[in-house]
Order: structure tokens, then sequence, then C-alpha cells
């Protein structure tokens, strides 16, 4: 498969995953289950149940990174059989991270600090607890 639409694919499951546990999932569930509609008819229902199931799992506090394994999967599947699909994708990504605020979701991450003296550094992608006992 050409690397630019493993690529999309990782980055559309990363995407669509971050969203659904967001304000922003109806939305997220109507693009994603219209772009199978589109494309795949047959599995367009099957799709909008297991969008349902993995936005529940992720709020029960299921690992987000299967989650996203599993969407990176389907999205590829689905970019491989069709790859003119590619197109519409990068559209409902665009159109799906501009109505969140502002904020860009992307699939790489940077953290970078530094501490002088006695100073302590807490850095975290996903959840965090510190617990300072003294």
């Amino acid at each position: 498969m050409d690397p630019n639409v493993l690529a999309l694919a990782g980055t559309a499951g990363t995407t669509v995953v971050a969203l659904l546990a967001t304000d922003a999932w109806e939305q997220t569930r109507h693009g994603v289950t219209t772009l199978w509609r589109r494309f795949r008819p047959d599995a367009a229902e099957e799709i909008d149940e297991l969008l349902s199931r993995s936005r529940a799992a992720l709020l029960a506090g299921g690992e987000p990174v299967a989650v996203e394994s599993e969407w990176q999967l389907r999205l590829g599947a689905l970019l491989a059989r069709n790859p003119e699909a590619a197109a519409e994708l990068t559209s409902l990504l665009q159109e799906l991270t501009a109505e969140t605020s502002g904020q860009t979701i992307s699939g790489g991450v940077h953290l970078e600090a530094r501490a002088e003296g006695s100073g302590q550094v807490y850095q975290s992608v996903r959840d965090q607890t510190v617990n300072n006992y003294r």
C-alpha cells in the first residue's frame, strides 16, 4: 500500500478515536458513516454501531491505543479497496478538526521540559496522577 495512504489511515484512526471521546463525537460518527455509505454501503450500519461501541469503550476507560489501532486498520482497509476515498477522508478530517475549537489533532507528539535547581517537571500525553507525599 502507498505510504501516504498508510499515513492517512494512521492519522485518521487517531483523530477519529480522539474525537469520539469529545462533544464532536456525533459529527465524527456522521462523517465516518457517510464515508462508508459512499464507498462500502453494505457495511455502513455496522460501522455506525462500531463507532458507538468504540465511544462507549473509551468512556468506560478502555485502552485508547487498542481502539486507535482498530480504526487505523478499518480505515486502511477502506482506502486499500477504494483509493478514491482518500480525498474525501482528508476533507472529512479537515472539517472535523476545524470544528474542535481551533485545535489540531495529529499523531505526533513532542514533549520537552527543563527544570533547574530543585524544580520538578510532570509531563503527560494522556491522563496523569501525581501524588506528592511529604
